[in-house]
């Protein structure tokens, strides 16, 4: 049998932690890769992974960055990867809404991939510059009807941007996004009053939160957040059926073997229910997303048509 076949059927052992899972895999790390440098969100989910990952599974597992092209240089590098469950990807929402946004991914979203675990999940917040005077949905709205011209939001990546298109089309709004190279830039140009407003995460808008540079406006979301609670939903303001938000995930190339998967989520998922991991999502404005393997895969093929409907119906065009 070939050294390959022999580390997936290690895999497929249904023993919880088996010795000869380790003895077969020791010199053959799980890697798990990362669609962005070191530092970030989604690098620090993924170390938190990592570390807790690997004694279970008695043997090494490293995160390996591959930052670039939207999240895009490291999805195309796990499809080229066996479908052992030795090569995983951390993804966060940009793998859903890239393909509204390109012509030509060198990959299939929908195809090229299999869902293993959900990880953490974050509300969108919408903000305002104290500078607009925005404090809620209908000064929003009140904004865009006096300053048509200047109804423009910062936004640091293409899920932000989806974000906005949905909001500004609920309200029958017309506004323009100014791109940033990441939420921080983005955030920091609304509280120094550059751009008027931003959809954005919580993490990012958090150390603004006792400035007096921004206001909170809404959370894009079914429910409050716990990380904002004073912060009413953009239901709560007349706008529902909005939800805008921030997920990470683990994904594995196409046609990995179900008890693969079904052995790796279980582990996650147990991850995911400590205290410690609670803690971490905590310091990163998340919360732990724990689902089956077949509802995460049901969760992407939701969204993908969805935000590219809504890309389309907003005239963006790929690039």
């Amino acid at each position: 049998m070939k050294r390959r076949e022999c580390l997936t059927m290690a895999l497929l052992a249904g023993l919880p932690v088996s010795s000869s899972f380790a003895q077969a895999t020791s010199d053959k790390p799980v890697r798990l890769l990362v669609g962005s440098a070191p530092g970030g969100g989604t690098d620090a989910i993924a170390r938190m992974i990592a570390d807790a990952l690997a004694p279970m599974l008695k043997q090494s597992v490293v995160v390996d960055n591959k930052p670039g092209a939207g999240g895009m240089l490291a999805s195309e590098q796990l499809t080229r990867s066996a479908p052992d469950g030795y090569t995983l990807l951390v993804a966060q929402n940009g793998h859903t809404t890239n393909p509204a946004f390109y012509k030509k991914l060198p990959y299939d979203t929908l195809k090229d991939f299999t869902p293993v675990a959900s990880l953490a999940i974050s509300p969108l917040v919408l903000v305002a510059s104290s500078e607009s005077g925005v404090k809620d949905v209908k000064g929003l709205i009140e904004f865009g009807r006096r300053n048509p011209k200047a109804m423009s939001f910062a936004v640091g990546d293409s899920s932000t941007r989806m974000a906005v298109e949905q909001i500004s089309s609920a309200l029958h709004l017309s506004a323009a996004s100014a791109i940033y190279k990441g939420t921080g830039p983005a955030v920091a140009d609304v509280a120094g009053g550059h751009v008027p407003f931003s959809v954005t995460t919580i993490a990012s808008v958090l150390p603004f939160r006792s400035t007096g540079k921004l206001n909170f406006v809404a959370v894009a979301a079914g429910q409050r957040s716990s990380f904002l609670p004073e912060v009413p939903t953009l239901a709560e303001q007349g706008l529902p059926g909005i939800s805008a938000q921030g997920w990470w995930g683990v994904l594995g190339p196409a046609n990995m073997p179900q008890p693969v998967v079904d052995r790796l989520n279980g582990e996650i998922g147990k991850i995911l229910a400590t205290p410690e991991a609670k803690r971490r999502m905590l310091g990163l404005s998340a919360e732990p997303w724990i689902q089956t393997p077949h509802d995460f895969d049901a969760f992407i093929r939701k969204e993908v048509p969805e935000i590219v409907g809504l890309a389309r119906k907003a005239g963006i065009q790929p690039e």
